[in-house]
């Protein structure tokens, strides 16, 4: 009994490893879907708009990156998490130069980019939203190592908010407005560290962290 719990726990953890192995060669597809989703964004916070920016969080892939990081992490894949780091910092600076860019077309077409709510709740980071990407990342890591509750990775997106921080900091950069790009992109990076430290700690509360020979 022990041997086959260990089989299957090992067999899924390939699985789940194999999945967020395909975002260390980001594709065509991996920047397509960040930039349209930093884009999305952009346009929900000049709107001032929820749902707009609820739709960007959905759009972009950006958080898995971080989980193949975590998992590369504690097997001592090292080469997994260079890979991992430079999607996820390419992804980020595809998603920030698309930001900018959609601000200074707001600014071009309304003349300002005005400061919505949607734009000023994420410039006081604390740790409350850290928490918030810490228990994002436990459900997150939770769901790729329970394959049949994967397609809930969607809701923790939306949870998590990683794309509409990245967009603000890149709002803050066009508009020249330093206290705004440094404290949404401190947001972006408490919840980055949120969700790899929450990943992690469910990983190895799995035991995807031991190779067990089947």
């Amino acid at each position: 009994m022990p041997f086959s719990f260990f089989s299957e726990n090992n067999r899924i953890r390939r699985q789940a490893e194999k999945k967020l192995n395909e975002y260390n060669r980001p594709s065509m597809n991996y920047f397509v879907l960040i930039a349209l989703s930093a884009a999305i964004a952009t346009f929900g916070l000049a709107l001032d708009n929820t749902s707009i920016v609820i739709g960007a969080m959905v759009v972009a892939p950006l958080i898995t990156p971080v989980f193949a990081f975590s998992l590369g992490l504690i097997l001592f894949r090292m080469k997994n998490v260079a890979k991992s780091f430079l999607s996820l910092f390419f992804g980020t600076l595809a998603g920030l130069c698309v930001s900018i860019l959609m601000a200074m077309v707001v600014i071009l077409i309304n003349g300002n980019f005005a400061l919505g709510s949607e734009v000023l709740g994420r410039t006081e980071p604390n740790l409350l939203f850290f928490l918030v990407a810490f228990l994002s990342g436990i459900a997150g890591a939770y769901a790729y190592g329970r394959p049949q509750v994967l397609e809930s990775i969607t809701g923790i997106a939306i949870s998590v908010a990683i794309v509409p921080p990245l967009a603000v900091t890149g709002i803050g950069i066009a508009l020249q407005n330093y206290h705004l790009m440094q404290t949404s992109f401190l947001l972006y990076a408490f919840n980055l560290l949120g969700i790899a430290f929450g990943s992690i700690v469910t990983f190895v509360a799995l035991g995807f962290g031991k190779d067990i020979e089947t």
